[in-house]
């Protein structure tokens, strides 16, 4: 068999070799979009809770602009405006006394906690997936308690509203 020939007969074998290796590339490039998607998400919404208790911890006892504030939502809109499928619904808000018992007393809260809870993260290539698995992971709870401040309170306003 001379040169040229060989070098036709294995002109497919480059093909396939190509497409393999191209498959495995884009296949391992999706999932580190996927798993960067995945820690943006789970970093924001650590950042939720930290600004939910900051706003928390300077209104009056739940308010609802505390969760609204908190999911970053719009004037209008009790819905994230930076991450997706977070609503206000799941901002839960509890005050706590000193001891860490749960109170609504004004004069006995101490400690305000905001958590995130029942959010699910969507994966946006479920291609990778069957039918069989998941393509929703569920997050984990995320919780910031902080210190309260005024809880609303302003000495020449005759009732507590929310500061932010």
């Amino acid at each position: 068999m001379n040169r040229s020939a060989y070098i036709k007969q294995q002109r497919g074998a480059y093909t396939v070799e190509f497409a393999f290796a191209i498959g495995i590339f884009l296949l391992l490039l999706f999932a580190v979009i996927e798993i960067g998607r995945l820690f943006y998400t789970w970093s924001a919404l650590n950042l939720v809770t930290q600004r939910g208790a900051r706003v928390a911890a300077v209104c009056p006892v739940n308010d609802a602009l505390i969760a609204q504030i908190a999911v970053f939502g719009s004037n209008e809109s009790e819905v994230s405006t930076i991450i997706p499928g977070v609503t206000s619904d799941n901002v839960a808000l509890a005050y706590y006394d000193e001891n860490g018992a749960p109170s609504t007393a004004y004069e006995d809260i101490t400690y305000v906690n905001v958590s995130i809870t029942n959010y699910t993260h969507k994966l946006l290539i479920p291609v990778f997936f069957s039918d069989n698995l998941a393509r929703d992971i569920l997050a984990p709870t995320f919780s910031t308690t902080l210190p309260v401040e005024s809880l609303g309170y302003n000495p020449s306003a005759e009732n507590r509203v929310c500061f932010a």
